[in-house]
C-alpha cells in the first residue's frame, strides 16, 4: 500500500537525521536532565514539528512542477541520494563511539518557551535547511505523493522518527540511561546507518533512471508497488 509504504520510508529517512547529536537534543537532555519530566520532549518536539510542517508546505507547493519534469526529478533524487550515503558513512564511521552527551541548562524552561525553543533551536541549525533541500526534498521526489493521505504519511512518518527517537532519549534518562548504553545506542545508530545506505542507492539508481528517460509508464507502475 503507497501510504504505508511512503510512511516507512519517511520515517527511516528520518532516522538519518534524528539519532545524529545535534543542539535540538542536547537542550532537550539538558532540559530533561534539570526537571527530571518527559513532557520536556512532548513540547519541544512540538516546536520542531511544526516548523517542519512549514518547510514541508512549501516543498510541496515547489515542487509540483518538479515532480513532472525529468530533469528536476532526476537531479534532485541524486542530490538526496548522495547526502544521505554521505550521511550513512558519518553514521557508520562513528558509530564505536556513539552515547549520549550530558546536555546542560541554566534553568527550566516554561512550557511555551519549550515550544518556542524547538521552533528556535530547529530554525538555527545549519544542517537543517540543506537537509530538507537535499534529503527532504529527494524523498518528496522520489516517493511522489498523489493524495493528501499520502503527504500526511510522509509528514507523520517523518516526525514519528523525531518524536520515537527523542521519547526513548527521555525515557532513558529519567530511570538512570540504563536504556541507552553506548553500545545500544551504537548498535542502533549502525543499522539505521545501513538502513539509509540502502535508501541513498535507491534514490541514485532511479534518479539515473529518470535521467535516462525511464518510461513514465514503467516509473509509475513501479512507485504504486
Amino acid at each position: 500500500m503507497r501510504v504505508a509504504r511512503i510512511f516507512l520510508l519517511a520515517f527511516i529517512t528520518g532516522l538519518s537525521g534524528a539519532l545524529m547529536p545535534g543542539p535540538l537534543l542536547a537542550m532537550t537532555i539538558g532540559q530533561v536532565s534539570l526537571t527530571g519530566s518527559w513532557l520536556v520532549v512532548p513540547l519541544m518536539m512540538a516546536g520542531h514539528a511544526a516548523l517542519e510542517l512549514v518547510v514541508v508546505s512549501l516543498l510541496i507547493a515547489g515542487l509540483v512542477q518538479a515532480l513532472r519534469a525529468r530533469w528536476p526529478r532526476g537531479i534532485i533524487s541524486l542530490a538526496g541520494g548522495a547526502v544521505l550515503l554521505w550521511m550513512s558513512y558519518g553514521m557508520l564511521r562513528s558509530a564505536g563511539g556513539m552515547a549520549l552527551g550530558a546536555g546542560s541548562a541554566e534553568r527550566v524552561l516554561s512550557a511555551w518557551e519549550l515550544v518556542l525553543a524547538g521552533v528556535a533551536i530547529s530554525a538555527l541549525n545549519p544542517t537543517f535547511l540543506p537537509w530538507w533541500a537535499t534529503v527532504g526534498a529527494g524523498g518528496l521526489t522520489q516517493l511522489a505523493p498523489r493524495t493528501i493521505p499520502e503527504y500526511l504519511s510522509f509528514y507523520l512518518g517523518h516526525e514519528l522518527s523525531d518524536f520515537g527517537w527523542y521519547g526513548v532519549v527521555g525515557l532513558a534518562l529519567i530511570s538512570g540511561r540504563g536504556l541507552l548504553s553506548p553500545r545500544v545506542y551504537g548498535a542502533l545508530v549502525l543499522l539505521c546507518g545501513w538502513a539509509v545506505v540502502i535508501l541513498a542507492l535507491w534514490f541514485m539508481y532511479t534518479g539515473v533512471q529518470v535521467l535516462r528517460g525511464k518510461p513514465e509508464k514503467e516509473s509509475t507502475r513501479n512507485a504504486e508497488r
